[in-house]
């Protein structure tokens, strides 16, 4: 359990409430595989409406209770970062909590496809605490790894910062290029990595072609293989005959095929 926090936050209220301070107490508590993040504020400068805690800019929970004290938990392995408590409305109180542990590095998209001549450009973030102080690219390959940096071909070029690292692939090459871009991340705390796939897009097109002529031609066949519906003779020898439109005329028509008779 680590040693619990206050963090001080001045009331900007009435003239007669200037000068008077809030206080918020922030604890971190493990248990088991989970964390248990708490604020505590020490008494109400205006009405609660709710809390709201964030980290990384992404808001993990909100509620729209009116209490003084909101807890938040979060997973053990991934609990390292800043996050932070907000008391609604927003000026009623809010402070962060810096809360260590191993960094957790991932990769923004884990597959790009590009064609001859793109330029690709592979990302890796990390919002742990304490952040990144080292960044490394490096491709897999069956003759061992390759580490990239700036130098490396005069190709490659790599933009990193504490949250995250690119890595640029200028006019890509769809024999040499492709292949699994592995970027490793390493904090106070430890060392982290993810994996980045970089294929060619024109085998996926081809693929995507073949599919396409195939069901054209089994479509072709199965129209060609029904053939129209005609009438066959039998059906043509039992038409009843059309009647001549006038009935007096078909009237003595019968009346003499009877006197014939």
């Amino acid at each position: 359990m680590d040693n619990p926090s206050e963090a001080y936050l001045k009331w900007e209220g009435s003239l007669e409430e200037q000068g008077s301070f809030c206080r918020i107490w922030t604890t971190i508590n493990d248990e088991g595989s989970k964390t248990q993040l708490t604020c505590a504020l020490n008494h109400r400068p205006t009405e609660i409406v709710g809390h709201r805690w964030v980290k990384g800019g992404k808001v993990l929970k909100e509620d729209t209770l009116p209490d003084l004290k909101t807890e938040c938990e979060v997973d053990s392995e991934d609990r390292s970062g800043q996050y932070s408590c907000i008391f609604l409305p927003e000026h009623a109180g809010c402070t962060d909590l810096e809360v260590k542990g191993p960094p957790s590095v991932m990769a923004v998209k884990k597959s790009e496809h590009a064609t001859k001549g793109e330029t690709v450009v592979l990302v890796c973030k990390s919002d742990s605490f304490p952040p990144i102080i080292y960044w490394l690219w490096y491709k897999k390959s069956e003759s061992g790894d390759q580490v990239i940096t700036n130098s490396t071909q005069s190709k490659f070029f790599v933009v990193s910062s504490e949250s995250h690292m690119e890595l640029h692939i200028p006019s890509v090459d769809l024999k040499e290029d492709p292949g699994t871009y592995v970027c490793n991340g390493t904090s106070l705390e430890g060392t982290s990595q993810a994996a980045n796939r970089f294929t060619a897009l024109w085998p996926f097109l081809g693929i995507v072609a073949e599919v396409l002529v195939l069901v054209t031609i089994i479509f072709i066949y199965e129209k060609r293989r029904k053939p129209d519906k005609v009438l066959d003779d039998e059906d043509i020898g039992s038409a009843p005959l059309k009647s001549s439109g006038n009935p007096l005329n078909d009237k003595d028509k019968n009346v003499r095929q009877r006197n014939s008779s």
